[in-house]
């Protein structure tokens, strides 16, 4: 992805791709898949319009300012087997994000 790739209108499917890292700040205005990528953290202030699935990748941290319009798909990953969907809201929360829709694992 090229580093000043701030935002995108629709959807943006990346699964299964090499992918280990997204640009700081970005926006998609629709639905953001990650699954089965290699990547371990978000970028800081990642505001996604729809659904954020990252199933089956190694994420072990959720960034600051997270916002999430739709589900989280966390299925298969080391937070999902680390804490539970209530633990994973809070700490989103606690870091100034928000998921308005439900966690999944």
């Amino acid at each position: 992805l090229p580093d000043n790739l701030t935002k995108v209108e629709g959807n943006l499917y990346l699964d299964n791709t090499p992918l280990t890292f997204l640009p700081d700040n970005l926006q998609v205005g629709k639905n953001l898949d990650l699954d089965n990528t290699k990547i371990t953290s978000l970028p800081d202030n990642l505001k996604v319009g729809g659904y954020l699935y990252l199933y089956n990748t190694p994420i072990t941290s959720l960034p600051d300012n997270l916002k999430v319009g739709g589900y989280l798909y966390l299925g298969n990953t080391p937070l999902s087997k680390k804490y539970s969907k209530e633990e994973i809201k809070k700490m989103i929360e606690d870091k100034g994000g928000v998921v308005k829709g439900k966690i999944y694992f």
